[in-house]
């Protein structure tokens, strides 16, 4: 990305949460990765392996890293680690995942289509959890 994308960007996230704070704007980016998996439609999977195989195959497409899922079957929910989000800076929380919001909204579109899924599960995480390294666990499942 060039330096000017860059900078816009930053300025760009930085003075929307100021105007709406982080509530409306993790709206506002869910709608936001809806609107952006109906555009990159994932083929029905079968299986959690062939589900992982085309999201990463997708968000190869778009550069947005990686993803591994497991299913805990305890909680019944999917649990996905994503390496790779791309950061505008320090923003968002934890921080440097500004477009975290963005990325739920992929996922709860891309799995919510697909055969045999549950209707009305969402994608959650903890905002406090450690992802120093990169990567940040979601949860799919029953809000």
């Amino acid at each position: 990305m060039m330096f000017s994308d860059v900078l816009f960007l930053r300025t760009f996230a930085g003075s929307f949460d100021e105007q709406v704070g982080e509530v409306a704007r993790d709206r506002f980016l869910r709608v936001v990765g809806t609107r952006m998996a109906e555009r990159l439609l994932l083929p029905p999977c079968a299986t959690i392996e062939a589900l992982e195989l085309e999201l990463n195959a997708a968000l190869a497409l778009i550069q947005w890293g990686t993803a591994s899922l497991h299913m805990d079957r305890d909680s019944r929910r999917l649990l996905i680690r994503h390496a790779g989000l791309p950061k505008v800076g320090g923003l968002g929380a934890p921080a440097g995942t500004w477009l975290l919001a963005c990325l739920a909204g992929l996922y709860e579109t891309w799995i919510g289509r697909q055969p045999d899924a549950t209707p009305g599960c969402v994608i959650s995480w903890d905002a406090g959890q450690d992802c120093s390294d990169g990567t940040i666990v979601l949860e799919y499942g029953m809000a």
